[in-house]
């Protein structure tokens, strides 16, 4: 069973890294690009606002994905797996409209062809070794001399 604060851990990697590797399938090959995530643990959902195009067709009403985020400062790695699922929900992407959304989409959240992705996850992964590189680079010297892998810090696998 999963810890509740194992989830609430994953939750704050995931709002703390902005930027979200969405891979999808496209035409039986896995293909990746980087999207800004909106994560909302409250919703039980990660939301990405874009336009109408290739990657929302990939998803279609509903497909699976997976989720990467990095945050190579802070040696903090998250995989997310879910669903996810493309709509026009008008009053979501009011709720969620920002000056981010706006620079990327600046006919506003009613325009035809603004869409949202929304992932449901189900299940999370997160590397957390929280050292600074300089602690990192200790460490492998020291694996290096000691010929035994260097400590990798914690991980945790979760079911949302």
């Amino acid at each position: 069973m999963t810890a509740p604060d194992d989830v609430k851990e994953i939750w704050a990697a995931i709002a703390s890294q902005r930027i979200a590797m969405l891979t999808v399938e496209e035409e039986g090959r896995l293909v990746s690009r980087p999207m800004a995530s909106l994560a909302r643990p409250d919703d039980g959902a990660i939301y990405f606002v874009t336009r109408i195009d290739a990657k929302v067709g990939e998803i279609g009403g509903s497909s699976p994905v997976n989720l990467a985020y990095s945050d190579a400062h802070k040696n903090t790695y998250v995989s997310v797996s879910g669903t996810a699922r493309t709509s026009q929900d008008r009053a979501k992407l009011r709720e969620l409209w920002s000056m981010w959304a706006e620079a990327w989409l600046p006919e506003g959240p009613d325009a035809p062809d603004v869409a949202l992705i929304t992932v449901e996850p189900e299940e999370g992964k997160l590397w957390d070794s929280t050292s600074s590189n300089l602690v990192y680079i200790a460490k492998v010297l020291k694996a290096n001399v000691t010929q035994s892998p260097p400590d990798g810090g914690k991980i945790k696998e979760v079911t949302f």
